[in-house]
């Protein structure tokens, strides 16, 4: 009887938890912030590549190799058609079609940062110019950090699928990208965040961020292969598909800096109590 009594009594509070959770989840505006992310991540996404190309381009990388993940598949096509037309756009760029593209390529930095004021709800706000030159100088640390990470990956892929049985080495190549998925949304948990903040005080919801976001991509492929969604989207069914994949993680990744910043929260609380004694 007791022990029936303390099951309902645990099931209780992890209800009022999730309900609780999610109630801060909604006075962060995490959807409405979510959407924001992605249509700036589509609006910055060629540009992006297109200065990336102009960067790197010589250096002959086949990023092509990185989207035969699993999770990649129902996308595929579309980075790589994103990854031409960008490719295509360089040959004789204009001084015109090179500085509207910077500045379109800063937007989803910019407007990430302006979110992380609205999510952590204080700071020293920072004046537009200001974010915007840090959003510039984001996108050449993102671009080093994506030339190394895929050539590490590219590498690291066909080293573990010579030394590694296929399975355990399909494996150790997510975790192997898992990794590099962390320290790009550690240092972008780290950029969002308007008060100066380790890199150790985003590590949780940085994690937090590649867990789900891992978890919901598997998902998503799995519903994209059993739904028949062509049917109701027809051609534009790919692109369709890649957007709701990019606000899925975009979801992910709002979560994971609203779990970065209930700590930050918890800890200058409970600094505060500590004063008061």
């Amino acid at each position: 009887m007791y022990g029936m009594q303390g099951f309902k009594d645990a099931s209780k509070e992890a209800i009022r938890s999730v309900r609780g959770a999610f109630h801060y989840l909604s006075s962060k505006k995490y959807t409405t912030l979510a959407g924001t992310m992605a249509f700036f991540l589509v609006m910055s996404v060629v540009p992006f590549l297109f200065w990336l190309t102009i960067l790197f381009g010589r250096l002959n990388i086949d990023y092509t190799r990185i989207f035969d993940l699993e999770i990649f598949k129902d996308v595929k096509d579309v980075f790589v058609y994103l990854r031409e037309a960008a490719q295509n756009a360089t040959a004789g760029a204009s001084v015109i079609l090179l500085v509207t593209t910077l500045y379109s390529s800063t937007n989803l930095f910019y407007h990430m940062r302006r979110s992380g004021e609205i999510i952590y709800g204080g700071g020293r706000r920072k004046g537009s110019l200001a974010v915007r030159l840090s959003a510039l100088v984001l996108i050449f640390i993102v671009m080093l950090m994506l030339v190394v990470g895929v050539s590490v990956f590219i590498l690291g892929n066909a080293f573990l699928q010579r030394i590694l049985p296929s399975f355990i080495a399909q494996i150790a190549v997510y975790v192997l990208f898992g990794v590099f998925a962390f320290a790009l949304v550690l240092l972008l948990n780290v950029y969002i965040c308007p008060f100066r903040v380790s890199p150790k005080d985003a590590v949780w919801g940085s994690m937090l961020t590649v867990l789900l976001g891992g978890t919901a991509s598997f998902g998503f492929t799995l519903y994209a292969s059993f739904s028949s969604l062509e049917k109701l989207y027809g051609a534009a069914v790919f692109f369709i598909l890649f957007l709701l994949w990019l606000y899925l993680l975009m979801i992910c990744f709002v979560i994971g800096v609203i779990f970065n910043c209930y700590f930050l929260e918890k800890n200058k609380k409970a600094k505060m109590v500590d004063k008061k004694f």
